[in-house]
């Protein structure tokens, strides 16, 4: 079984030593050399089915198609458009289903909504930690970071989708189908798989310590998605602040560009967002968003297409299109970080009312920002004022959050949050007001799953559609 074109090389760590209470050293598991030798463990002969080489195979087919979430280019990728509902990126293209989603009025329907790939990209993984746990068991870190892919699917289904997943699964070939499931619900199958992720991985060589950093930053996330935020801060206090988790590409592939890059820079599809645009020859002000396109913030490296090399226009060929210098087109992708686990931290105490000490977390990550992929941040001022409400401290911590996670698909899931628990409207939450292409933005806070699942006689649509 060929996975050539989607092959997985999961990540370089940003640093090799950084400091925790005080300075440890630590080596990152690279892929990258594994995957490059002549025997190419991507292609299994007839022969070699159901053996070690065929679990391997299927190992590293199963990543590289976890890596769809956001590494495509030819359709719709998860990471690309829910940032493209939130207030990242804006539709640049002359597709009204595209459009629907950045307008945020979104029918069951529509094509575009990317949900096959994604539970496509789920049963694949099912396929091969049971094929790991069969053929090569006493590879815990492989079968670790599997795990952990799976739970990070599930939570970021969690975070996309209404409540109502029909979490099936299609281990080798026999397909079980699944009833539809809260959001809540997905959330604690997800926490279960990383916990599972963790519990295997118990050896203390540096590939296995890697895995488990990236394992432990997620398990942080889904946490603080179902509100216990003090486990979430226990769970990530142990991850560098200089490590990442990152999906890499394969240079010189046009399947497997960096999936951001490449629906800005090369398909122009989408354009980095901004707080206003222009609508009939005026600046129509975009309530709730964040001036992401012209804050010239060091997280968030703006231009115009106009101004790059070589230029860029958008696909429909009238939207003003703004281009991320953050990553290049074969620049790895970072999905879990110690970013995120200082973020996390910042967010736990918050709701501990410690807003002094969310404040110092927020300016040490401006003080010394770490990289973000191979990117590397400047400096940043501190903050200067402390918040003297859970309302202001939010306004501010996710304001923080939203420029250091920039399209790596955690924005919806943090704007549904804000709803779910902070007790905000989503008027108060999402981009309101005159919407660029005409008409104005709907109410929507998350994506339905498609009218396909249907085939599921479980299933006849979401629960509801509640952030």
């Amino acid at each position: 079984m060929s996975r050539n074109d989607h092959r997985a090389r999961s990540a370089v760590a940003a640093s090799t030593a950084v400091a925790v209470a005080s300075l440890l050293a630590f080596a990152c598991k690279d892929y990258t050399k594994e995957l490059l030798q002549p025997e190419n463990p991507g292609i299994v002969g007839t022969e070699a089915a159901g053996s070690p080489a065929a679990a391997a195979a299927l190992r590293v087919g199963a990543i590289g198609r976890v890596k769809l979430l956001v590494n495509c280019t030819s359709y719709e990728c998860l990471w690309q458009e829910t940032g493209t509902m939130t207030d990242e990126f804006k539709n640049a293209d002359f597709q009204n289903t595209r459009q629907d989603i950045d307008q945020r009025s979104i029918t069951s329907d529509n094509p575009t909504i990317p949900y096959t790939q994604v539970t496509q990209a789920r049963g694949f993984v099912i396929t091969a930690i049971d094929a790991m746990k069969t053929y090569l068991p006493t590879n815990t870190a492989d079968i670790g970071e599997l795990y952990m892919s799976l739970g990070f699917i599930e939570m970021s289904m969690a975070e996309a989708y209404c409540n109502g997943i029909p979490l099936g699964s299609a281990l080798n070939g026999n397909l079980v189908l699944g009833p539809p499931l809260s959001n809540a619900d997905v959330y604690t199958i997800a926490l279960a798989h990383v916990d599972s992720a963790l519990a295997v991985m118990t050896g203390t060589d540096a590939g296995t310590i890697f895995v488990r950093n990236g394992a432990l930053a997620i398990k942080g996330r889904i946490l603080t998605d179902m509100g216990q935020y003090a486990a979430a801060a226990t769970a990530v206090a142990s991850v560098p602040t200089a490590y990442q988790y990152v999906w890499t590409s394969d240079p010189g592939s046009n399947s497997d560009d960096n999936g951001i890059w490449g629906n800005i820079s090369s398909t122009a599809r989408i354009s980095v967002a901004d707080s206003f645009d222009i609508v009939n020859g005026g600046p129509n002000l975009i309530k709730n968003a964040l001036p992401f396109a012209s804050a010239n913030d060091p997280r968030v490296p703006v231009k115009p297409g106009s101004q790059v090399t070589p230029k860029v226009a958008a696909e429909d060929g009238s939207t003003p299109q703004f281009v991320q210098l953050i990553w290049g087109r074969d620049d790895p992708l970072p999905v879990s970080s110690g970013i995120d686990a200082r973020l996390i931290e910042a967010e736990a105490q918050l709701q501990a009312a410690n807003y002094t000490g969310m404040v110092a977390t927020l300016n040490a990550l401006r003080a010394a920002a770490p990289k973000i992929g191979n990117y590397q941040p400047t400096a940043m001022t501190a903050l200067t004022t402390t918040p003297a409400t859970k309302d202001a401290a939010a306004t501010l911590f996710f304001r923080e959050k939203g420029f250091w996670t920039f399209g790596r698909g955690q924005r919806l899931g943090d704007l549904r949050r804000l709803i779910r628990q902070y007790g905000r409207t989503e008027d108060n939450v999402f981009p309101k007001g005159v919407y660029f292409k005409g008409g104005v933005y709907g109410s929507d806070v998350n994506m339905p799953v498609p009218d396909a699942e249907k085939v599921n006689p479980q299933f006849t649509g979401c629960i509801d559609r509640k952030a």
